[in-house]
């Protein structure tokens, strides 16, 4: 509900579970269809120990829909017995679901028909596919072009750290080979691993990626992970004009610090979610341990916004133990409202509002 608390005329007093398999299963994207309100969940089935693409739908009123895939869900493997997730997911002004992530070691992309059905006119025709990036790699976030061509973030493997990922690909999901080189773009910042998590494309067309940076290689050598922003031009070049190289740093805590959204304010100033962590901490560059919900907002030109809390950044701390914001939002009434979970004895979901002036 607007104020907070739970719409109970959703689901059991507004919350859904649905089991796709006798293990665990994980809903990593959402989207809602304009058209009737329905909704779109998408994630893995069966992750232990190793899961498939999972997608179900549901009415506005959280009952499944029927009327797609097999009493409302659909299950896809693409590496077999390596593992495959969807972790980012769009619905195209036709309809059909684009989801993107992981299959086996490699980034993933799909696309399904209104029913749920495999698209058969994308990816060479079998509706899904592991696109090689790098030795390897994975997808954590997707954008759709008004072309029809996509965007996607995460990471790739050119030697032994993982690098910021950024590729392009056209509508029947070949990758563009004119952008980047061969289609996608590896960025890194101090030959520590760096992994993208969130992109948006401004409306100028420049590309705005965040992530995590500076987590330890395999050596050990790291380990003081900050958030980090690249912006791109149009065509995967970096935008020099932001922080000079295209490239900007935040670490306010000097211990680990990372970004899981973004958001563009109309005034074109940026703003990320994601976590800040607490002095001595021991935190992974997936998932921090302990640490707060953290809201950055960055100046056009890639500096931090000291107008907005402090020094540019605010921390929101829930129950003493490890919180983190996943995903970002502006309302219309220009408030920022970010959701993750947060730690208190148990993992619990979370979400919280802020003023953005």
């Amino acid at each position: 509900m607007p104020n907070g608390s739970l719409d109970t005329t959703f689901g059991t007093g507004g919350k859904v579970t649905l089991n796709f398999s006798a293990l665990a299963d994980i809903v990593r994207a959402v989207a809602i269809q304009p058209d009737d309100g329905k909704i779109v969940a998408a994630g893995l089935a069966n992750s232990e120990p190793a899961g498939d693409i999972a997608v179900a739908r549901f009415h506005p009123n959280g009952s499944l829909d029927t009327t797609f895939g097999t009493g409302g869900k659909v299950t896809y493997d693409i590496s077999g017995p390596t593992g495959d997730a969807i972790r980012a997911m769009v619905l195209q002004p036709d309809g059909k679901i684009l989801g993107a992530g992981v299959a086996g070691a490699n980034p993933a992309i799909i696309r399904l028909n209104t029913d749920g059905s495999l698209d058969t006119t994308f990816a060479g025709g079998a509706g899904k596919a592991a696109v090689p990036i790098g030795t390897a790699g994975h997808i954590f976030a997707l954008a759709l072009l008004s072309t029809g061509k996509f965007l996607v973030a995460g990471f790739g493997t050119p030697t032994l750290a993982n690098d910021f990922m950024l590729a392009r690909f056209n509508p029947d999901g070949s990758l563009d080979a004119t952008f980047g080189t061969g289609g996608s773009v590896l960025t890194d910042f101090n030959l520590l691993n760096d992994l993208a998590f969130a992109v948006v494309v401004q409306p100028d067309g420049r590309i705005l990626v965040g992530g995590d940076t500076d987590a330890a290689d395999p050596f050990g050598v790291g380990g003081d992970i900050k958030a980090g922003w690249v912006r791109y031009n149009a065509d995967g070049s970096l935008d020099t004009t932001f922080d000079g190289d295209g490239k900007r740093q935040v670490n306010p805590t000097l211990t680990s610090d990372g970004i899981r959204g973004l958001a563009i304010q109309n005034d074109g100033k940026t703003l990320a979610c994601g976590f800040i962590g607490e002095a001595n901490s021991v935190t992974s560059f997936l998932d921090p341990v302990v640490g707060d919900f953290g809201v950055y907002r960055l100046n056009t030109n890639g500096t931090p916004d000291t107008s907005f809390g402090t020094g540019g950044f605010v921390r929101t701390d829930f129950g003493g133990q490890g919180d983190g914001c996943r995903a970002i939002a502006l309302q219309t009434t220009n408030k920022i409202v970010v959701a993750g979970g947060a730690t208190t004895n148990r993992l619990n979901f979370a979400a919280a509002r802020y003023k953005a002036t």
